[in-house]
């Protein structure tokens, strides 16, 4: 759930996501201790491993002890798979709080960048060659100085998700609307970095709070959503597409997305209020937490549109909050999808 913006490395990700993401507080639901607790036993994966980048060929020979985390969907995989004790630095989550398990394990890992919801502050290349790291992983590398094939000039290794390589070559291979696709994610990081025994233990968990979600849905009634968020302090609405991760939420909840589903934030920019008060959603979806933005802040600038009052969801309070961490997809969109199915036992 992001904005347009030129720099991949300020933190592209997400889908409509949230994509534009966008982005919160805390999940509601309880935190996944095992992602925090222990550090996660040396398993001894195979060296050399190798990984497709978007296109590019990376090879690593050895297992990665010096990692960096480029935006929020690096940081929150990179603790789902085990990784958090070797992480040296953070960058692009554009001010966002991370889920509360995640939150604890990098509490003490710099920030390399400040960020608000108005202005991200630029990253110095000079300032992660300083650190020395021998990876970053995450959507917030891929072009200028943070081009995979030249990190590796520096002899660090480039780890872009499937999910962010839209945003690099224009073609998506990713449906971010099926949740189990951040599993695998998990699954095939854990295996990466040789933390493979907490990856999978952390899927799994992940894997049985999604199939209860699933079954808790699966009788509701249908109703009508929209997914909305605001990026920064400007008037500018988004939304979410059939191609996020809120478009999965939704599926499991038994909401039916009135927005366009060829909309997505990042490639479209904001999306036009008179479109969303056109399809009269029975239900609004509100992502909060980018650059501090909150629920109240957003249900206020909502209701100063023209004619916004009169949508069915605002008219009968029919407004869910989700982090904005559930616009990618990372572990947040998974518990969001519990509190969805949850909070639709109201409506």
């Amino acid at each position: 759930m992001k904005k347009k913006v030129s720099r991949i490395q300020q933190g592209l990700t997400c889908s409509a996501l949230a994509l534009a993401c966008v982005l919160s507080g805390c999940s509601t639901e309880k935190p996944d201790t095992d992602q925090t607790a222990n550090k996660p036993a040396h398993t001894s994966a195979a060296y050399p491993q190798e990984y497709d980048s978007c296109g590019t060929r990376v090879v690593l020979d050895k297992r990665p002890e010096k990692i960096i985390a480029a935006g929020r969907m690096g940081v929150a995989n990179l603790v789902a798979a085990g990784g958090a004790d070797r992480m040296i630095g953070r960058y692009a989550e554009h001010g966002a709080e991370q889920s509360p398990e995640v939150e604890a394990a990098v509490k003490d890992i710099k920030q390399l960048e400040s960020s608000t919801g108005e202005a991200h502050a630029e990253l110095s290349f000079e300032a992660i060659l300083k650190l020395q790291p021998d990876m970053i992983y995450g959507e917030g590398i891929g072009s200028d100085d943070y081009e995979v094939s030249n990190l590796e000039k520096y002899k660090i290794k480039g780890i872009v998700p499937k999910s962010a390589c839209v945003y690099i070559t224009n073609v998506d291979e990713v449906d971010r609307a099926d949740l189990k696709g951040i599993t695998k994610n998990i699954r095939e990081l854990g295996k990466l970095i040789d933390s493979e025994t907490t990856a999978n233990q952390n899927a799994d968990k992940l894997e049985q709070e999604l199939k209860e979600a699933e079954e808790a849905g699966k009788d509701l009634k249908e109703m009508t959503v929209a997914g909305l968020y605001y990026w920064d302090a400007s008037d500018d609405l988004f939304a979410y597409g059939a191609n996020s991760t809120l478009q999965g939420i939704f599926n499991i909840a038994k909401l039916k997305n009135v927005v366009d589903p060829k909309y997505d934030a990042m490639m479209n920019g904001a999306i036009q209020p008179e479109a969303i008060m056109a399809a009269n959603p029975e239900v609004i979806v509100i992502t909060t937490g980018e650059g501090g933005i909150t629920f109240e802040d957003s249900i206020s600038r909502l209701k100063k549109i023209p004619g916004m009052d009169k949508v069915d969801a605002i008219k009968n309070n029919r407004i869910i909050e989700l982090p904005s961490g559930a616009a990618y997809p990372i572990a947040d969109a998974i518990h969001a999808a519990k509190t969805t199915v949850n909070a639709r036992q109201d409506f």
